[in-house]
Order: C-alpha cells, then sequence, then structure tokens
C-alpha cells in the first residue's frame, strides 16, 4: 500500500507587487534547480508591464513553500547572498515574470541587465527602452514608480521637462504597479516529485480540458504573453459581455484560415509571435462586436447565438474597412442565421467550419477572396425565406427565440419614466437576464408582460408620456386596460402589438429574396449596371 503526500495548506493568495519583490530581496522566493533560465526578451518584459498598466491578467504564479538554506541564491542574472528561511516561496512556475518584476523595479538591480531598463514614456503612455542608450525626455524609470517617495523625487528633478498632464499619468503608473494583485497557488509538502506532479496536472484536474484551455497551456506560456483569457480580459472593457474563450480560440484559428477544427499542436511556427495573433484576434473580435452593436445588439446577452461572431471576426480581420453595401449583405448573413438557425444541419461546428471556410478557406494563403465574394458565400450558406412566426409564450431571455424577441423590443429605443433613452448595454451587464423586467404579475413567461424598464423606476401604469409608453410597445388601448386593473387585456393587447412590431423587424433584416450583387462603385468601376 503508497502512502499519498497531503497538501495541508496549500492553497490560492494574491500578492502585490512591492510585497513580491521585498519577499524576493529578502531571500524568501527561490528557484528551483530543474527551472531554465530567463529566457525573455526586452519586448516581453515591456509586455508584462503593459499588461499590469492596463489591468490585463499575467497568469497565475505556482509556489512550493518549503524551507531553503542559507547562502548564494540566483533568478536568472540576479545573485545575492540570503539568509535561511524556513518557509521559502520556490518557484515552480512563473520564474520569468518574477525575475521580470524584481529586475526592473528593485533599485539594487539597476544596470544588472538592460532588458530591465524599462521606462514609461508619458508622452506615448508607451513602455519603451532606452533607444541608443538615450532616455526619452519625458519617460519614467519603472524602477522609480515602486515607491511613492521615488517617484515623487523623480518628478520634481525633471519638473522642466514635464506637462501639466504628465503628473497624472505618473501617478497612475505608481498606482497600477503598486496596487496590482498577483494571483498565485502555494502548495505545501516535503516531495518535489508532487510538485512535478501539480505543475503537470494543475491545469487538468477534475474534468478534461476544453479546446481553448488546451489552446492556451500549449502557447500562453511565459514567454506568449497572450492568451485566449487575455483577449477575454482585454474585450471586457467594451462592456459586451463575457465571450466564450471557446470562441476566442474559433477567432484565432479562422483569422489564420483553414480547418478551425485542425489539431493545434503543430498551428505555430518556432517563428511565429503567438502574442501578436492574440492581439490581432483582439482587434479583429472589437470590430465584430461594433458591427454587432451597429445591429442593434447592444450585449452579448442579447445575442441570440454566438457562433458568428468568430465569422465576423475573421471578417473584419481580412477586410477592416467594407463598403456599405457589403456591410448590408454580412448583416443580412447575420440575421437571416439568427431567424432561421443557420439551417440546423450538421450541428454547430460543420456551420461555423463551413462559413469561415468560405471565407478564408486556407490557413496563411495570403490570398483569399475579396469582402462582396466572401459576404454572397456567406449567403448562399444561409436560409431566404420569410421570419416564421415566433411565439410570445414560454419567453426565456436565455433562449435564442427569445432574444430575438428583446431585439425587437430593444429596436424601440425604450426610454425610462423620464424619457431619458435606456443604456441597453449598461442595464444588461449590471443585471442580465433581469434587465428585462416583468411589469405585470403573473405573467412572466409570456414576452407581453416584459419590458426593458429599469428596476426601481415608477409603475408603468403611472406613465403618461405617449412617447415612453411607444418605446415599450404599449398603445392607448394596453395602457387603458393596465390602469383598469384588466391584466389580461393589457398583456393580449400588447401581444398584437409586439407581432406586429416584430415582423417587420425580422422582415427588414433578413430581407427575403433581397438582391444580391456588388457594391454600386464595382460595378460602375467595371461598366456592369444593367443588373442594378
Amino acid at each position: 500500500m503508497t502512502t499519498q503526500a497531503l497538501l495541508d495548506g496549500s492553497g490560492s493568495e494574491r500578492f502585490s507587487i512591492p510585497a513580491l519583490v521585498q519577499l524576493v530581496r529578502q531571500g524568501s522566493v527561490r528557484v528551483p534547480v530543474y527551472q531554465r533560465d530567463f529566457v525573455w526578451d526586452a519586448g516581453d518584459v515591456r509586455d508584462l508591464f503593459d499588461s499590469i498598466y492596463r489591468g490585463f491578467p499575467v497568469g497565475t504564479l505556482l509556489f512550493w513553500r518549503h524551507s531553503a538554506p542559507a547562502g548564494a541564491a540566483s533568478l536568472g542574472p540576479i545573485a545575492m547572498n540570503v539568509e535561511a528561511d524556513e518557509h521559502a516561496y520556490w518557484v515552480v512556475d512563473g520564474q520569468q515574470r518574477i525575475i521580470s518584476l524584481v529586475g526592473s523595479l528593485a533599485s539594487e538591480f539597476e544596470d544588472i541587465d538592460e532588458r530591465f531598463e524599462v521606462y514609461f514614456d508619458l508622452a506615448s503612455q508607451r513602455f519603451v527602452n532606452l533607444r541608443k542608450g538615450v532616455r526619452p525626455p519625458r519617460a519614467v524609470p519603472v524602477r522609480e514608480a515602486l515607491e511613492t517617495k521615488s517617484l515623487l523625487a523623480w518628478l520634481r528633478q525633471h519638473a522642466d521637462d514635464l506637462e501639466v498632464a504628465d503628473y497624472d499619468l505618473a501617478d497612475r503608473l505608481g498606482g497600477a504597479i503598486r496596487d496590482y494583485r498577483i494571483p498565485a497557488y502555494v502548495v505545501t509538502g516535503d516531495d518535489q516529485e508532487l510538485l512535478r506532479k501539480v505543475f503537470d496536472r494543475v491545469n487538468t484536474a477534475g474534468r478534461p480540458m476544453s479546446r481553448a484551455q488546451v489552446f492556451h497551456a500549449l502557447f500562453a506560456g511565459e514567454t506568449k504573453m497572450g492568451s485566449p483569457a487575455s483577449v477575454v480580459a482585454a474585450l471586457r472593457t467594451m462592456k459586451f459581455g463575457e465571450l466564450g474563450e471557446d470562441r476566442v480560440v474559433q477567432s484565432l484559428l479562422g483569422i489564420r484560415g483553414g480547418n478551425i477544427q485542425r489539431d493545434l499542436h503543430d498551428e505555430f511556427g518556432a517563428d511565429e509571435n503567438v502574442a501578436s495573433w492574440y492581439d490581432q484576434t483582439e482587434q479583429a473580435l472589437a470590430k465584430a462586436i461594433s458591427f454587432l452593436r451597429a445591429e442593434g445588439v447592444d450585449h452579448l446577452l442579447l445575442v441570440p447565438h454566438t457562433l458568428p461572431i468568430p465569422v465576423l471576426a475573421t471578417f473584419f480581420h481580412l477586410h477592416p474597412d467594407p463598403q456599405p453595401w457589403t456591410l448590408r449583405l454580412l448583416a443580412r448573413w447575420l440575421w437571416r442565421g439568427w431567424v432561421h438557425d443557420f439551417g440546423q444541419g450538421g450541428g454547430q461546428t460543420p456551420i461555423l467550419r463551413r462559413a469561415i471556410n468560405s471565407i478564408n478557406p486556407q490557413k496563411l494563403a495570403g490570398q483569399v477572396p475579396d469582402e462582396y465574394s466572401a459576404a454572397r458565400s456567406l449567403l448562399g450558406c444561409s436560409t431566404d425565406g420569410p421570419a416564421p412566426d415566433l411565439p410570445l409564450n414560454n419567453f426565456n431571455p436565455n433562449h435564442a427565440r427569445s432574444r430575438l424577441v428583446m431585439l425587437a423590443l430593444a429596436s424601440l429605443h425604450p426610454r425610462t419614466s423620464d424619457g431619458i433613452l435606456v443604456d441597453l448595454a449598461e442595464e444588461v451587464e449590471a443585471h442580465g437576464s433581469g434587465a428585462i423586467t416583468p411589469i405585470v404579475r403573473g405573467y412572466r413567461s409570456r414576452a407581453a408582460a416584459r419590458a426593458f424598464w429599469p428596476s426601481g423606476s415608477a409603475r408603468m401604469a403611472l406613465t403618461s408620456d405617449p412617447r415612453v409608453l411607444a418605446s415599450h410597445a404599449i398603445d392607448e388601448a394596453a395602457i387603458t386596460a393596465l390602469r383598469a386593473g384588466q391584466v389580461e387585456r393589457f398583456v393580449v393587447r400588447r401581444e398584437e402589438l409586439i407581432k406586429n412590431i416584430l415582423s417587420g423587424f425580422l422582415d427588414s433584416r433578413i430581407e427575403p429574396g433581397g438582391l444580391v450583387r456588388p457594391p454600386l462603385a464595382d460595378l460602375i468601376a467595371t461598366g456592369i449596371t444593367e443588373e442594378v
């Protein structure tokens, strides 16, 4: 019978950067012999500080809490003589990040390695290194920002070179570095082999890894600052909701082209900058989100289905500034897919694969279909037909059909009782599906009993402004019934109004039998105008 080493006392912690630097200074952070050398270049170090400044995640550190002897200790190019520590933090994962922070921020390690001479250029708000040995005139050494006292001293010393706004930027830099918290998992125990097993299993214990998790584990190591999680975090600033990491991975593979179901292990060549690909994916997804908002979809929780998002990201990566007519065709494909469930044929993944293949068929091929051809190919895979009658009972804000109803109601530009436009993105971000509130009791499962009526507002029946009522699909007959307490009559009347609104809303977007032609500018340029 074998005994298993226990992880008594193990758990998650969060370290401030000043605290982490101090732990290294006093010899409480050590690097095991099986860790690799310091391999980051200056760009990797700058990217780390940029992530901290922007509040992006930088990954979780993994420590082994164990005794450490006195004597010489080194972390990459940093060498120290330290005292013994009975409860030292041995670095299992995170060496590159820790060395970069300590080497760049601790004053005693100045000039030890040029990769650690990092500056924050106040003019461009970017992290830079020396240029031919010369510091930019308005660039703060990050080393001075670790402590408020040293930062203020630097600002006073260089006051003649600074502008008024520079002081706020420098203060923000110092606050970002001092306030940032790095997550860590600390393992206790006496068996080094156990640590190796934890290192191998930390991302896989308990359940199989998803496709996005595998991608993250394979390619988002310490030398690659980009990851699906970092893209999700960056997009969070758009207040559009939390996009799943699987959709990020699909977008990345779509942008690179070819079959999005291909094996991940050999995706990137040794000379490829993986972080750059994640950055391009983030930019493409941001364009896709802007396009969705232009279509009246203000939040991810209003999206009937997220399947089109990787397709849109791929399209906007290849065609970042399409012509208005192409955008109209692309919108037509989007809405037809949502209304007709993307054909429901063969499952989601084959549909997504065919859509990506129609606009970016080969991996890193260089040549792709032009914007019109790509949009036409997508439309060719969609269902061209009138919108079906959508039921207004069994309403559930998490279901695709109900979200189409919600989008139709959102198209009316709902207003508060004071006549102010409701910020739907803000409401949904704050309240989730609860943003579409019940306006009468006992009819929760019927769409006509729900509205984008902010919680805490005055009762709908007390509203007299016709413009406000119309923005919620309520006419005089409906509000009269509601004020008289005739709730069933109110709901039935409002259902009639919503049905008419929904029919016109969907038809205007799916454009049944709509003309498919190149943009007029292209037709005029080629002399082809007969089909217009």
